[in-house]
């Protein structure tokens, strides 16, 4: 037996996917190990290996594929754990990251804190002043060198930067993405003075235009660079002296995966993996399942992230924001809040009013009901007390918890509330779902979509336990808990249903009527950089797939709309353009006297990997004759009800026929997950093992 596996690391959980070569799938979970994420990694192989009676040597000779979707990249950022960074800047431009284009104070801000303009501050400086230098040089904007580099002051420069012992050096020069001589010959420089140091060129991380968001580009992949490349070596290492003898592969933000040549060149686009993995599975389930429209609500014990996937597409963005930095990095679109399993309930001292998240009990110490230490009350504890969860039976009976002590850190904030310990845990809980709901509502109808038209996909390891309550709050149609228990792990899947993906970007402007021929001749050397690139990675001719798209926009405007090519004239290339206009920004909204233009090119590389096969039947339980296994009952408080009701408890889906709808309320409890049928929703599975919960 043969078989792919996928590990994502989470803030309170590593999930562990395998899928076998008759389409089986099996999955494996263990705690997070912070600061050693790597020990947790195979502790959750090592689950997945032990449920098919393998020991880890003999589970990891038997694979074909290893993939990760790491978190280790994002955790350094968000934490402030990176390397210590210099950068070198074109002469009267070093202020640039700074200045953060005058925004920094607010971006990436809620309305409600971006509205207090006088409670926001800037972030500390990812590069301190003193480490960025500035280099005599300068290229216009065809990239014409209109100054010579200056390479006696470069060699000064970075010297005095390796004396103040830097880990890494990004190189940002002006125009350097329309001629990268100057980047490149600065790094010649670098490697020579210091070959030990991380170098990341602005031009290859984000070659558009946009200083700032492309400096801020570079020097991310910096900060991380040096990590990931100890972390990346690590998970190679291990694996290898445990028996597996094949290329560790790593899930990207931008849908696909990579080597770790690739990984560590641009550790950068390891950001948000793990959420994005869940989406890759969401698409790829999506045309298996036939569901065009769907709202990917990934709530796991840390974070609640969010993205729409619209026609079988996810949609993508071309910049991120994490601690109010703007940086260029295609990715597809997730957004995420601190609210899950373990955020913490609260008391706000300003107002006396209850609070959930985003601050998170993470893994260590976790929640009260875990045992490890906890002091304050959490979203999983509150399920706890309200009976949803069972904490005989957590996680198919592998972890006990403790339900007294959540009992009393839920009561104790009740006390202060004058509220009873169960509405209180319902308040937890509404608190949270409402947050969930409003995150969903601004991605999707404050973008134009028409939620009625949309399934939610809910998964993670608490996303099932809160999509009934948080789905209905929306208005959808229903929430799907994708392939059963799969769900907890979804993001796991993703990473066996990626494919190897590369994207290759030039910045040529061009203005309609546009030719053809020099569209071909920018594609040109992007589509040879690719074969290149996939051809070292083992991948040539038909397993290559080249797909091109452009970024188009109308005259004076700032923001530009993308548009894939399927070889269109340049007439039909307009028209397309402004039906994807109208499309995402709404009838007459565009302007075609102000000209058109297209200002990016792109090409995205993909070599297909062995996809997962999901038969019907294969992920169903459920049963199809008469016979059915007799639900449990518990004591379950219900906050339609407002009060305590005796409710049917299923231990798996055995109780459940294919395609027949049952009334709630009752709690379906799979091993890695809980599915409550709250008061006015009925369910059903599918013969892929779906379960899909609707409304009344």
């Amino acid at each position: 037996m043969a078989y792919s596996i996928g590990v994502d690391i989470g803030g309170t959980f590593t999930d562990c996917v395998v899928v076998d070569d008759r389409g089986q799938v099996h999955t494996g979970k263990a705690p997070s190990t912070p600061p050693d994420f790597s020990a947790g990694f195979f502790d959750a192989v090592q689950d997945a290996g032990s449920k098919l009676d393998l020991e880890l040597e003999e589970f990891l000779r038997s694979a074909n594929t290893l993939v990760h979707a790491t978190t280790a990249g994002t955790n350094a950022v968000t934490e402030r754990k990176g390397a210590t960074v210099g950068l070198l800047a074109t002469r009267g431009h070093g202020d640039a990251i700074l200045i953060m284009r005058g925004a920094g104070r607010t971006k990436g801000l809620e309305i409600d804190d971006l509205l207090f303009i006088p409670g926001t501050t800037k972030p500390a400086p990812i590069v301190p002043r003193e480490r960025i230098v500035e280099i005599t040089e300068r290229l216009d904007s065809r990239g014409n060198v209109v100054v010579a580099l200056d390479e006696q002051q470069l060699r000064e420069k970075v010297t005095e930067l390796v004396k103040q012992e830097v880990d890494a050096i990004a190189i940002s020069f002006m125009w350097s993405f329309m001629n990268p001589e100057h980047e490149l010959r600065a790094r010649e420089i670098v490697q020579e003075i210091a070959p030990d140091t991380f170098v990341s060129c602005s031009h290859e991380v984000a070659p558009r235009m946009g200083e700032y968001c492309r400096t801020v580009a570079a020097v991310m992949n910096c900060y991380i660079g040096p990590l990931m490349h100890k972390y990346t070596g690590e998970i190679v290492e291990r694996g290898r002296q445990a028996g597996y003898g094949r290329s560790v592969l790593f899930a990207q933000c931008t849908g696909g995966s990579a080597p770790i040549a690739a990984v560590r060149h641009t550790p950068l686009f390891t950001l948000d993996s793990g959420p994005v993995s869940g989406v890759v599975a969401s698409t790829y389930l999506s045309e298996l399942f036939d569901y065009p429209n769907i709202i990917t609500a990934d709530m796991g014990g840390t974070t609640f992230d969010v993205s729409v996937i619209s026609e079988h597409a996810a949609t993508r963005r071309e910049s991120t924001i994490i601690n109010k930095y703007e940086m260029y990095l295609s990715s597809l679109d997730v957004e995420s809040i601190g609210a899950g399993g373990g955020s913490i309930a609260w008391i706000d001292p300003a107002s006396g009013t209850m609070k959930v998240g985003p601050r998170s009990a993470g893994a260590e110490p976790g929640p009260l009901c875990y045992g490890h230490g906890g002091s304050e009350p959490t979203v999983t504890d509150a399920d706890v007390v309200l009976g949803i969860i069972n904490p005989d039976n957590f996680l198919g009976g592998r972890r006990k918890l403790d339900a007294a002590a959540a009992h009393r850190g839920v009561e104790q904030l009740g006390a202060h509330l004058g509220l009873s310990v169960q509405e209180t845990a319902a308040g937890i809980a509404q608190i949270v779902d409402n947050h969930m709901a409003e995150k969903m509502r601004r991605m999707t109808v404050f973008r134009g979509h028409d939620v009625r038209d949309f399934f939610v996909f809910a998964f993670g390891g608490a996303g099932p336990v809160h999509a009934g309550s948080f789905a209905r709050e929306l208005g959808v149609k229903g929430v799907v808990i994708p392939l059963g228990d799969i769900a907890s792990v979804l993001s796991a899947f993703g990473t066996v249903a990626s494919d190897i993906l590369h994207v290759y970007d030039a910045s040529v402007v061009l203005a309609a009527p546009f030719d053809s021929a020099q569209l071909d001749e920018i594609f040109a050397p992007l589509e040879e950089s690719a074969r290149d690139a996939m051809k070292e990675e083992g991948f040539e001719g038909d397993s290559i797939e080249l797909v091109r798209s452009v970024f188009m926009k109308y005259g004076a405007q700032i923001y530009d709309t993308e548009v894939p090519l399927g070889g269109e004239t340049p007439e039909q290339l307009v028209s397309k353009f402004e039906q994807v206009y109208e499309q995402r920004f709404g009838k007459d909204s565009g302007y075609a006297p102000a000209g058109i233009e297209v200002i990016r090119e792109r090409v995205y590389a993909t070599a297909r990997l062995p996809r997962p096969e999901i038969r019907q039947g294969a992920r169903c339980s459920g049963s199809n004759g008469d016979s059915h296994a007799e639900p449990g009952s518990r004591d379950v408080w219900w906050a339609e009800s407002g009060g305590f009701e005796k409710t049917p408890i299923y231990q798996g889906t055995e109780g459940l026929s294919v395609d027949e709808a049952v009334d709630g309320p009752l709690i379906i409890e799979l091993p890695d997950t809980t599915v409550p049928v709250r008061p006015g929703q009925q369910v059903r599975i599918d013969g892929f093992g779906n379960l899909l919960i609707t409304f009344e």
